[in-house]
């Protein structure tokens, strides 16, 4: 691969954030990682099972492949099984922070662990970075003005969700309870606002 693949249009396509960012694993990758997973589940169960250290030097060849059957093996099985949890949480922490300095919000962080975005804040309060952009093509301010009043909305990189802050027609001022996923969210609940507080005509109806 020559030099002259790596151009500043590359440099600056590896530093934006895709989306999607991953293709779902299917049947054929979920067997695959299990079948590992379950190797290297043996592979530590033996390593930390009594019964196995306990077998006497002159046990036949596969001897410990035999005391697998016992209750006490599937236990120290399932010790590693914990141990190998533990090991993939603590890799995904180190993950999370640097896909957060990368520029992943806690949208993206929250669809590739499976949860909601709030419980991805949650669990990695400190990933994503104050400075993290808004997504590609995005302005990280915007104003929206309906029913007579109008909203800013603007983008929070450190809760990795947009925020909105404005002021109705009938002089009612408020803003975000939450951040919102998306643009879209954060303008569709602003709108609601200002359609709950156009002014008033002379006769009550709203203008």
């Amino acid at each position: 691969m020559g030099s002259d693949f790596y151009t500043d249009a590359f440099a600056a396509d590896v530093a934006r954030v895709r989306d999607p960012a991953w293709a779902e694993p299917d049947s054929k990758d979920t067997a695959t990682v299990r079948a590992r997973l379950d190797a290297l589940a043996d592979e530590l169960a033996d390593q930390l099972s009594t019964r196995v250290r306990d077998l006497p030097a002159a046990a036949p060849e596969g001897a410990h492949l035999v005391v697998r059957d016992a209750g006490d093996w599937q236990l120290a099985r399932l010790r590693a099984l914990r141990e190998i949890r533990t090991v993939a949480e603590r890799l995904a922490d180190r993950t999370v922070a640097a896909a957060g300095i990368r520029g992943a919000g806690y949208p993206q962080l929250g669809d590739a662990w499976a949860i909601t975005r709030q419980g991805a804040r949650k669990k990695w309060p400190d990933a994503v970075s104050a400075m993290s952009p808004p997504p590609a093509g995005q302005e990280p301010r915007t104003t929206l003005d309906a029913f007579g009043g109008s909203v800013e909305l603007s983008w929070h990189g450190a809760e990795g969700g947009w925020w909105w802050i404005g002021e109705g027609a009938d002089g009612a001022t408020a803003e975000s309870a939450i951040t919102h996923d998306t643009k879209e969210q954060a303008a569709a609940d602003a709108g609601a606002f200002l359609q709950q507080h156009t002014r008033l005509a002379s006769n009550g109806d709203p203008q």
